[in-house]
C-alpha cells in the first residue's frame, strides 16, 4: 500500500504543478491583454493631450495675431491723426518738433558733461 500512496502523492503533486503552470499561462495572457489595453489607453491619451495642446496653442495664436492687429490699427489711427494735425496746422507741427529736438539735444549733451 505504501508504494500506491507514493505513486498517488506523485499523480497529485503532478497535477497541482499542471494546475499551477495553467494559472501562470492565463495570468500572462491575461496581463498581454493589460498591456494592451493600457497601451491603447495611453496611445489614446496621447492623442487626446496632442490634441488638446495643439488646440490651446491655436488659440493663444488667433489671441496674438488678434492682439497684434489691435495695436497695428491703434498705431495706423495715431499716425493718420498726427497727419491730419501736421496737415491742419503745419506751424504747430514744426514748432513741436523742434522744441522736442532741443530737449532732446539738451538731454545729450548734458550726460557728456
Amino acid at each position: 500500500m505504501s508504494m500506491h500512496e507514493s505513486g498517488n502523492g506523485h499523480d497529485e503533486w503532478k497535477a497541482a504543478i499542471e494546475k499551477a503552470q495553467q494559472i501562470l499561462e492565463e495570468g500572462r495572457k491575461e496581463m498581454a491583454k493589460a498591456t494592451q489595453m493600457a497601451k491603447e489607453k495611453g496611445q489614446e491619451a496621447w492623442e487626446a493631450a496632442r490634441a488638446k495642446s495643439r488646440e490651446a496653442w491655436e488659440e493663444v495664436r488667433a489671441s496674438g495675431l488678434n492682439t497684434i492687429d489691435d495695436v497695428r490699427d491703434k498705431s495706423e489711427e495715431l499716425w493718420e491723426d498726427a497727419e491730419k494735425m501736421v496737415k491742419k496746422h503745419p506751424a504747430r507741427a514744426i514748432g513741436l518738433t523742434l522744441l522736442v529736438g532741443v530737449v532732446i539735444g539738451a538731454l545729450l549733451t548734458r550726460d557728456r558733461d
